[in-house]
């Protein structure tokens, strides 16, 4: 029984970080923003969770669950870019070097965010 509850706890959770997900992307269509619907829809669920709306423990094993799996949700692009693989040509180096440096700039910037979030979390919010 106390497997179930966990379970569908767990569900919930990722539920509802999906359905704050598919709110933004509503939004973005029918504003028209030129930003991406997944990204909008990230911001109103970072509003949330700071304007006290939504708790963080009412998304925090849903949350760590997503992070621990970030690395699957890459793999399309990865395949997407073996796709044009022969269009490109001469600046083929430049064209890989952006997606490296660009990959490097994504993993330190989420490590450093990462690092500072269980650093308040652990002390509170202390300004280090």
């Amino acid at each position: 029984m106390q497997l179930s509850k966990r379970v569908i706890k767990f569900l919930l959770q990722i539920l509802l970080i999906m359905a704050i997900t598919y709110v933004g992307s509503v939004i973005q269509r029918v504003l028209h923003i030129p930003i991406a619907g997944s990204i909008v829809g990230l911001v109103l669920f970072f509003l949330l969770l700071q304007l006290k709306v939504i708790p963080a423990k009412w998304v925090s094993e849903g949350s760590n669950f997503f992070l621990a799996t970030m690395v699957f949700f890459f793999v399309p692009s990865v395949v997407g870019i073996m796709d044009v693989a022969p269009i490109i040509n001469i600046n083929y180096i430049l064209f890989f070097s952006m997606i490296i440096l660009g990959t490097c700039c994504v993993a330190l910037i989420s490590g450093f965010i990462a690092e500072k979030m269980v650093k308040t979390a652990r002390y509170g919010n202390e300004t280090n």
